[in-house]
């Protein structure tokens, strides 16, 4: 059963959260550089990859093959975040993801970054790694890409998950 309003009081919220981990960031980039600052992003994204790893097998079914199991874990991880994801495209060996709102790239906004400069560079350091780590680990001809990166709220990002063989 849905309340009327605590969809939209928990997006805020979760839009709130990112946004001080954001506002962190940039503190950290400004005392620390940018260089070590996104070296321990990295060390963080892999640590959480191991973690999300683990909780996604305990869920996962013998049967699923590769790219499904590639699928529940991309969907689990945006919709942890909050983002709203949905199936543009299935093809045999891939599936296209269509990521509508995303309370990482209005927290950017409500930060104050700009829209274009960050959000590829949020994506390729942070987002995108950390699916690609926990897809990695369940098998490793799992590959996530980005085709179509968002430039503004009333857009959208396009994400293919495939399988390299």
């Amino acid at each position: 059963m849905r309340i009327k309003g605590v969809d939209t009081d928990r997006a805020r919220g979760i839009r709130r959260a990112y946004t001080l981990i954001f506002l962190l960031m940039m503190e950290l980039v400004e005392e620390l550089g940018s260089n070590r600052a996104l070296e321990m992003l990295r060390k963080a994204v892999e640590r959480q990859a191991g973690l999300f790893e683990e909780e996604l097998r305990r869920e996962a079914t013998p049967s699923m093959n590769p790219i499904e199991m590639g699928f529940k874990a991309y969907r689990a991880f945006m919709e942890d975040l909050g983002a709203e994801v949905e199936i543009h495209k299935r093809g045999e060996a891939s599936i296209t993801l269509r990521v509508e709102r995303c309370p990482l790239y209005e927290a950017m906004i409500d930060a104050g970054v700009e829209c274009g400069d960050l959000q590829g560079g949020l994506c390729t350091n942070l987002i995108l790694p950390a699916i690609q780590g926990i897809l990695k680990r369940l098998d490793p001809g799992l590959k996530l890409r980005a085709t179509l990166t968002r430039r503004s709220l009333n857009e959208f990002c396009l994400e293919e998950i495939y399988l390299k063989s």
